[in-house]
Parts: structure tokens; sequence; C-alpha cells
């Protein structure tokens, strides 16, 4: 499956010479009439995979898209939120335009949020970020407009080309997540079908919480209160996955963001993921990425 690492240069973003921050940052509007002259590659129908955040500030929106393997069809007033690794595939309209489409995209890598250098460590302090949770938010009227207008602010201030355009840029990205961060907490506003989705959020939470040192399936459940064979049915209805697949897929995600930091060796990275001997790392990392620890750090 294809893997985009170019902001710049993903679906839509290359239509203007705005920057983006050297690879840290891109905003967009969407509708009909900024995009009737312009149409997506078809590449981006398919699924695919991205290494950067993206948020979809969505007013309107009327098509197809695809998270994972859930389908949605139409939302107002929303938010939808993609993390790294997320597959995602765009859905056409009937005409091939945005038609009555309306909001904004924000694309962004974690390096240009102060402090927060690992993807992980953004899904760690805005935990809308959860890689297999159902990742779309409704809002009332009142948090979507305080959040459109802080995309609107993001959207003048990528195009003016001011003196510390990058530093307002990042202290308006923090703002704006701090601010979703504060709407949906407590999955208030999330698209929860039952209580599958629900302990799969808590399942989500307790893995972030101790990412550093990932547990077992059991020790997890415990956390949670529940028996393992609950956990286990309750995620695999939910993803359509083992719980120890999403364990696994949290320890992919932390080693390639450890792999990213070229200072830590691989026997620091492996030990720091609680590997007692690089090849058992190696083998795990072929094993779940399909190419070597090395190889990944030299792509």
């Amino acid at each position: 499956m294809k893997i985009y690492d170019n902001i710049k240069t993903y679906f839509l973003n290359d239509i203007d010479e705005t920057t983006d921050y050297n690879n840290q940052f891109y905003i967009r509007t969407f509708s009909g009439k900024n995009l009737n002259t312009e149409l997506p590659d078809p590449v981006y129908f398919e699924p695919h995979k991205r290494d950067f955040f993206e948020i979809g500030i969505i007013a309107r929106h009327n098509k197809n898209m695809m998270i994972g393997d859930q389908t949605f069809y139409k939302m107002t007033n929303g938010l939808a939120i993609i993390s790294p690794f997320q597959t995602i595939s765009y859905g056409k309209s009937n005409s091939g335009v945005d038609d009555d489409d309306e909001g904004y995209v924000i694309y962004f890598k974690s390096s240009i949020l102060e402090g927060l250098n690992q993807p992980y460590e953004v899904q760690n302090r805005f935990p809308f970020f959860k890689m297999h949770t159902l990742p779309l938010y409704y809002l009332s009227e009142d948090d979507f407009s305080v959040i459109s207008v802080l995309a609107e602010s993001l959207y003048q201030e990528s195009r003016n080309n001011e003196i510390h355009s990058l530093e307002v840029i990042s202290s308006l990205l923090s703002v704006l997540l701090y601010k979703v961060k504060r709407v949906t907490y407590n999955n208030e506003g999330i698209v929860t079908l039952n209580r599958f989705d629900v302990i799969m959020s808590k399942f989500e939470n307790a893995i972030q919480s101790t990412h550093t040192n990932f547990l077992s399936v059991n020790e997890y459940a415990s956390m949670l209160n529940i028996s393992p064979i609950y956990l286990t049915e309750c995620v695999k209805k939910a993803t359509g996955k083992s719980a120890q697949k999403i364990i696994i897929d949290y320890k992919v995600l932390q080693a390639k963001t450890l792999l990213h930091q070229k200072e830590k060796s691989i026997l620091e990275v492996a030990d720091a993921l609680g590997f007692n001997e690089v090849s058992n790392f190696n083998q795990f990392f072929k094993r779940n990425v399909g190419i070597t620890a090395s190889q990944f750090r030299k792509q």
C-alpha cells in the first residue's frame, strides 16, 4: 500500500504556491468553487497511508470517505481526524467535484509543535488521534464556530508570508488542538455506535498511557476491569483485529517514531521498546513492516 510522506504534493495541496514550512504544515480550504478546475489524482481514491496527521474541519461534506474499514457518507459541523499510517481513501462525487462541500483540511507533522517531536507524543497529548477508534466527531454550532475561526486564522497566516510565520502557525495549531481536545473530552460527540467502540477507545487510551512499556492483553484487560476474553471480543468487533494486533500496531508506530531519530542507534531503539536482543527487534520489525529497521531508516 502506498505511503505518502510529502505534505505539499499530497492530494490537492500543490495547487497553490503556499509554503509547507519544510514539509511540516499545510492547510487548504475545500469547496466546489475552488476545485472545479482541479481534480484529485485517481490514486487517492484507492486505500493509502500517510506519515503525517490530518484534521478535516467539515462544515458540509456529501461524499463517501473511508477511514480504516469504516465508510462515511455525510457530515455537517464535524471533525474527521486521521493519524499517521491510518488507511484512508477519498470518495468521488457524482459530478466529479466537491459540489456543496465546505471546510478546511489541516496536514501537519509533529515537528511543527514545540516540545512534541514524535508522532507518539502527539497521540499521547491529544488522544483524539488514536489509531483505531472511530475518528469522526459531530460538534455543536458554537464549538464548531470556535474551531473554524482558528482554522481561518491558520489559513490566512500561512498565506501572509510575514516574519515569524512559523512560530505563529505552531502556536495557533497548538491552540486549535487543545480546543479540539476540550470539545472531544470523554468522547462527547464521537460517533460511538455501541459498547464495543467504547471499550476499544478505552483500550487505546490504556496503550497510550503505557507506551514506554507495552503490556500484555491480560494486563490491559485488568486495567480496564474486564476479562481478557471480553476485551478481545470487543476489539475484534470494533476493528476486525485482535487485541494483540492493536498492541503490535502501536509498538510498530513507536518503533518507526524512534527510528526517525537518527541520533539513536538501532540497539537503543530496541532497548527502548523492551527487546533484550537487537536480533529479536529486527525480526519483529521485518515481520510487521516488511523491511528491516535499517532499510526503514534509510528510506
